[in-house]
């Protein structure tokens, strides 16, 4: 009887073990709002009159792609690059070559606001 006591203690060990260890291998949670994008392309929604994520960290490389889910048209408008007016549905698509922070709005609707961070 002592044995089977053994058993199942070394068992119950072993099963506390896997589940800590599957705890630690869990990606870290990002921040609302905030997506970092882990292969050279990232996309983002326009709805709701939002860019969603609002933030969204790349590599340098890669290539945004917005896509319009929205009823009316919008703008991607950064410093140096702008989209022109983007109807329903529609996408637009812009590749980073340098690392930088890229601050953008919607011309339209100058309240939607959104950021590339370009690592």
């Amino acid at each position: 009887m002592e044995g089977c006591h053994m058993n199942k203690t070394f068992l119950m060990a072993l099963l506390v073990l896997a589940i800590l260890a599957a705890g630690c291998t869990q990606p870290a949670a990002q921040p609302p709002g905030n997506t970092t994008a882990s292969t050279r392309g990232a996309s983002v929604m326009i709805t709701s009159f939002s860019f969603e994520p609002s933030t969204i960290t790349v590599p340098k490389g890669a290539t945004v792609t917005w896509t319009n889910q929205d009823p009316v048209a919008h703008t991607i408008t950064g410093a140096d690059f702008d989209s022109g007016s983007i109807g329903p549905g529609k996408t637009y698509s812009r590749t980073f070559d340098r690392a930088g922070t890229y601050e953008y709005h919607c011309t339209i609707h100058p309240g939607m606001k959104g950021t590339v961070m370009v690592q």
